[in-house]
């Protein structure tokens, strides 16, 4: 009967033991695991936040145009391309 109690006691204590820090592992992934989710969601409003901004200060093919210029980034130019366009006939 003792032996049972100890081997009962023993195993419930190396289950607790071994449970316990994988509990708080799994649980520390799924805390980091959201705050990424968080930050990527935030980062993409602010993405679709910026391109609004910029649609409703330029029409749509400048604004496309500067943002590939933008993109293909060469790193020895120290201005980008400025973004005037004359238009005739103009009402």
């Amino acid at each position: 009967m003792v032996s049972n109690v100890l081997i009962f006691s023993c195993t419930n204590i190396v289950g607790v033991c071994t449970h316990y820090p994988a509990e708080v592992s799994q649980r520390q992934a799924f805390q980091e695991t959201r705050e990424c989710i968080q930050a990527r969601l935030h980062s993409q409003r602010e993405n679709q936040q910026q391109e609004r901004l910029l649609l409703s200060v330029l029409p749509r093919h400048v604004a496309m145009e500067m943002k590939a210029d933008i993109n293909a980034k060469q790193e020895d130019m120290m201005f980008h391309k400025i973004y005037i366009q004359k238009h005739d006939n103009v009402r």
